[in-house]
Parts: structure tokens; C-alpha cells; sequence
């Protein structure tokens, strides 16, 4: 998209950095969370400067003031060029992106930055070549960090404290989680939160705590419980329509692909994890409690997570992926960014 440096400049003012007087390729991106979610502020903004520092202001990136489409829609947005770059959570669309979904399984990494990393290895090494992104151009996957299970009115500690209870969830695994252990799910986008629990639609969510601080309901959802490496986690895919990015010349593309993959992945994990101190901070000044799960339910967790473990490496073998090899390969890269390797 060639645009004149006045409309230029705008767009850069827009997206907060300066801009030179030269020719430039401007990428719209579209945003479906409030502007000061950490997503935006500690993720997309310092990437978009990566992405004008690294290119010497050829290509920049100008952050929409609405999403152009619900999450679950933005992937089809940059495959038809309604937008040039987007992101959303692979467990919106489960059966489209089934092997992105092995890093929302229970009990992976303690951080944003180990799940993420560990994907996008995984991603290299065993996934690309299903060709499942063959419409976009990849430009990275993240997680968000450990998911916890919130409550309004008590705390989660075994399985039988599920029962009948009313919980949000936002993909596959939670989903697992609250069925299996007699619960009743509630499925609604993320920046809905504040309204089903604040309505009494749902009695409990499972977030990360970052979430808590993020939508604003730290004050309703006041008993948390968590095991080590998380109930869950949530993927995501980082994408730019697959015609603009060759559009662009090869010394940008290549530009932008080294503060992109990995890189993000690192820089996105950081981004997720310095957000949930600050959730942490979040339910603490509200009077929330944070307590561990007891064994009983880890014990029960770790059967169901057996099962998941299962279906979803059949899944990724009628795909022509090596699904218990890929699964085995992604919890030893979580493993390893752990140790800094």
C-alpha cells in the first residue's frame, strides 16, 4: 500500500514513532482488544517499531482504531486483504489449526516465554510442512502464560468443586477441563469477560492473571487455584497477507522475518509474562486469593491430559504429521528455553 508522506506521517504519529520523508509501504493492522491490553502496548507497538527500525522506515505498520472483524473472523480478514496483518488465538478455530493446539495443553512451561519459543520451534520443525498457514505469511506464534480457573464465589481446589459450576472458557483444553469434571461451559470472546461474570452468566473463568487486570474484573472473580505449568495456555498465530509481504522487497521481507519468528515469539512471551505480575499485583490490591489445586486434582488432570495427548496426536497423524513425536518434541523445547538453551 503506497501512500504520500503526509498521509505517511499520520499513520506513523498514530502508531507512536516518527517518521522519515521517504517512500513507504504502510501495513494496516487490526487489533480486536482494547488498546492498553498488553497484547497492544508490550507486543504489537514494540514490534511495529522493530518493523519501521529495521527497514529504515520503508515499511511501516499502522494499528487500526476498531478490529475489522470479530477474532475468530480476523484470520479470513488477512487472507482477503480486508487488513494486512492481524493476530487471534488458534482456539477459536480448533479444527483449522489442530497441532498449534498442543501448546494449550494442562502442565507445559511456568512462562509466556517458554510455551511461545517451544511453539514456534515446533511450528519449524514438525508443522510448517502440513502447510496449514499456506494462504498468510507466518510472521510468528505466541501463548499467553499458565492459565489459572477464577471464581466469584469459592475456590476450585478438587474436581467434585466443579460440579454445576458455570465457567468461561476460550478453547479446547478448558473446555476438557470443566466438562470432564462436571461443570457447565460458557463460550464467549475474551472482551466479553467483564459482562457474563458481572451478569451472574458465568460463576468462574479460566485466564491467565494477567486477564484479571486486562478486562477488569479482579474485583468479581476473587478465588484463584492453579497447578504448576497451568491448567492450560492459549496459542496464537501473528500473520501478514501472503500478496503485500512479496509484495515487499527481499532485503524487507528478510528485515522484518529477524524481529519476527523466534524473535517475536521471545519478545511476545515477555510481553505475557511481565503482564501477569502485573495481574498478580491486580488481584492482590482487590483481595483476591491465589491457592494451589490440591493432588487429588492434578491426579485427575494429569489422566484427562493423557486423553487430550491421545486424540490430539491422531488428529496431527491423519494430517501427515508425526503426532506423539511432535507433542514429545514441544514439551522438550519447553523444556529447554526453561534452561536457556
Amino acid at each position: 500500500m503506497r501512500k504520500t508522506v503526509i498521509a505517511l506521517a499520520v499513520a506513523g504519529m498514530a502508531a507512536g514513532f516518527a517518521v522519515p520523508a521517504q517512500a513507504q509501504t504502510v501495513l494496516t493492522m487490526s487489533n480486536w482488544v482494547p488498546p492498553a491490553h498488553p497484547i497492544v502496548k508490550y507486543i504489537m507497538v514494540p514490534w511495529a517499531n522493530d518493523v519501521a527500525k529495521v527497514t529504515n522506515g520503508r515499511v511501516r505498520i499502522q494499528m487500526l482504531p476498531k478490529p475489522v472483524a470479530r477474532p475468530n473472523q480476523h484470520y479470513d480478514a488477512v487472507i482477503n486483504g480486508q487488513v494486512d496483518v492481524a493476530w487471534s488465538t488458534y482456539g477459536y478455530q480448533p479444527e483449522r489449526f489442530q497441532p498449534y493446539l498442543i501448546a494449550e495443553l494442562p502442565q507445559l512451561g511456568d512462562t509466556a516465554v517458554d510455551n511461545g519459543v517451544a511453539l514456534w520451534r515446533t511450528h519449524k520443525t514438525h508443522i510448517e510442512k502440513a502447510g496449514v498457514h499456506k494462504d498468510v505469511h507466518l510472521l510468528g506464534v505466541m501463548t499467553h502464560g499458565p492459565g489459572l480457573m477464577h471464581h466469584s464465589k469459592k475456590f476450585i481446589l478438587k474436581p467434585s468443586d466443579l460440579q454445576g459450576q458455570k465457567i468461561r472458557v476460550g478453547g479446547d483444553v478448558p473446555r476438557a477441563i470443566v466438562q470432564t469434571f462436571g461443570g457447565v461451559v460458557i463460550t464467549q470472546p475474551a472482551p466479553k469477560s467483564f459482562e457474563v461474570l458481572s451478569a451472574g452468566i458465568a460463576d468462574g473463568i479460566m485466564f491467565p492473571t494477567e486477564s484479571l487486570k486486562s478486562f477488569k474484573i479482579a474485583s468479581i472473580v476473587k478465588y484463584s487455584t492453579f497447578v504448576k505449568g497451568g491448567l492450560y495456555s492459549s496459542s496464537f498465530w501473528f500473520a501478514v497477507n501472503k500478496n503485500k509481504f512479496a509484495g515487499l522487497s527481499k532485503a524487507d521481507q528478510d528485515a522484518i522475518m529477524k524481529v519476527s519468528g523466534e524473535k517475536f515469539a521471545r519478545l511476545a512471551g515477555a510481553g505475557w509474562d511481565r503482564a501477569d505480575k502485573e495481574g498478580v499485583v491486580a488481584i492482590k490490591e482487590a483481595g483476591g486469593q491465589i491457592k494451589p489445586m490440591s493432588a487429588e486434582f492434578v491426579a485427575e488432570l494429569n489422566k484427562l491430559t493423557e486423553k487430550l495427548e491421545l486424540e490430539y496426536g491422531a488428529k496431527m497423524d491423519a494430517m501427515g504429521i508425526d503426532g506423539k513425536g511432535t507433542i514429545k518434541f514441544f514439551r522438550a523445547e519447553v523444556a529447554r528455553v526453561a534452561a536457556g538453551k
